[in-house]
């Protein structure tokens, strides 16, 4: 065995890490193998790319190029920042980006990093993969924020929530005190959207975005669950229908739509998804809304907007995001449905940033993890003085359907042409037209993992 420090490589398409040390046991690459030992053959177990589109994590690459003078890194929750700190609040997959990006180059900046949970870095897209691979929340994290922060030399604080900035000052207020910032990065996320629904047992809907809502459903499933109720047929309701149908459990998905990804994919694709996942046992629920969840013994009754009722034990809601905007709003930045920033991602006050599911580049919120990866490397940028605006490429979005792989590339709609969707001479796929012009794509079944080389022939 070799005595080099084993490295940890990441799939900027859905964010899983393949470490070294550990391997990918389930798939055959036992503990302590090296990536150049990976077989070509591999694919990413979360999203299906392959060995060559992953990338060496940035804090391990920075192992080598450690600042002589003495790390500012703490972890005791103690940092009050100050006026030459680079402050970071969020600590999701945009917030530890950012930080990644920012000490690829800059080794000497004091960061400070702020959460309001414990900070744990984890793939967030493995949250609706998770459940058919039997991993409990502790087994999808990869480090915790002390770790972390300790590999990037950075402050953290954890559990510590952010209640007002002040721009002129450059002050957070939290409760636990003040922080000083010079440059500030607000990588808030979003929240699931709050449905309305009536009953006794509304209280009960789950929603599911983040390591500890995810342990939750991992608890509720043990306690006598046969049947779960998923409300809405988008990316991660039809992703956590087919996991948790694979994890042996009965699964119905409500949606107020007819067909499932209705805003990512043409009729015809979405048909053949709707019936692969009837193959799993999914009962779809279409051009209805779920109105009431009652009691009813020792299970729920689902009451649908037609008057149609089903017994259920869980009910899951998937209905979408909104951007964290609140404190924003209370600071008085621009905001719209995100935190509006120009393509440097600056807010309205040009010492605060946005980045992630909390942003609106001109407009336009970019909630894949790829467009924040790029997102985080704009902001790096310009805090080291050079010029790489975001560029607002369509994304490209793996759906993690394995017995009905998707690889999408949506169109951005623009006013002066309309879109029309095509067959094409291969049966999996389907390519989304402009003026003639190709400018997006669906590929399915086994040509789902020929997107990535697609999508740079249409965009580099």
């Amino acid at each position: 065995m070799s005595d080099t420090a084993y490295c940890r490589w990441i799939c900027d398409a859905c964010g899983y890490i393949y470490d070294e040390e550990k391997g990918d046991p389930d798939s055959g690459l036992a503990p302590g193998t090296r990536f150049e030992a990976i077989p070509d053959t591999w694919q990413c177990p979360l999203c299906g790319l392959s060995k060559a589109d992953l990338r060496p994590i940035p804090e391990m690459a920075n192992k080598a190029h450690k600042p002589n003078k003495t790390p500012r890194s703490t972890s005791d929750n103690k940092c009050r920042g100050g006026e030459e700190y680079v402050v970071i609040v969020g600590g999701g997959i945009a917030g530890w980006s950012v930080a990644e990006s920012i000490r690829r180059y800059d080794h000497e900046t004091p960061l400070l990093l702020i959460s309001a949970c414990e900070g744990l870095s984890y793939p967030k897209p493995a949250l609706s993969t998770a459940l058919a691979q039997g991993k409990s929340a502790q087994d999808l994290v990869d480090e915790d924020a002390a770790s972390k922060a300790a590999a990037l030399n950075l402050s953290v604080r954890t559990e510590t929530r952010v209640i007002k900035i002040d721009p002129k000052k450059r002050r957070l207020t939290t409760a636990k005190g003040g922080i000083q910032y010079g440059k500030l990065i607000l990588a808030l996320g979003a929240h699931q959207r709050q449905l309305s629904i009536a009953g006794d047992a509304a209280e009960t809907i789950l929603q599911v975005n983040d390591l500890a809502t995810y342990k939750k459903l991992r608890k509720r499933l043990e306690n006598n669950v046969q049947h779960v109720t998923i409300l809405g047929a988008g990316l991660i309701g039809c992703e956590f229908a087919e996991d948790i149908a694979s994890a042996g459990y009965q699964v119905s998905i409500v949606d107020p739509t007819d067909y499932p990804l209705k805003s990512l994919l043409p009729v015809e694709t979405a048909t053949q998804l709707r019936h692969q996942l009837e193959n799993r046992g999914i009962q779809w629920h279409f051009n209805v809304t779920l109105d009431r969840a009652e009691h009813s013994g020792k299970r729920l009754r689902a009451i649908f907007s037609d008057g149609k009722a089903i017994e259920t034990d869980l009910i899951l809601s998937a209905a979408g995001l909104i951007a964290n905007t609140q404190l924003a709003k209370k600071s008085g930045l621009s905001i719209s449905h995100g935190i509006n920033t120009d393509r440097l991602m600056h807010t309205s006050e040009s010492n605060i940033y946005a980045i992630g599911d909390c942003a609106a580049v001109e407009g336009e919120v970019f909630c894949y993890i790829e467009p924040i990866r790029r997102q985080a490397e704009s902001i790096a940028a310009d805090l080291r003085g050079e010029y790489l605006p975001f560029d607002t490429l369509p994304p490209l979005v793996r759906v993690k359907t394995p017995s009905f792989p998707l690889t999408i590339c949506p169109p951005r709609i623009q006013e002066d042409a309309p879109v029309i969707s095509r067959k094409t001479a291969d049966r999996e796929r389907m390519d989304y037209l402009q003026n003639d012009q190709l400018v997006g794509f669906v590929l399915s079944g086994n040509s789902a993992k020929k997107g990535i080389n697609l999508y740079r022939e249409l965009f580099t």
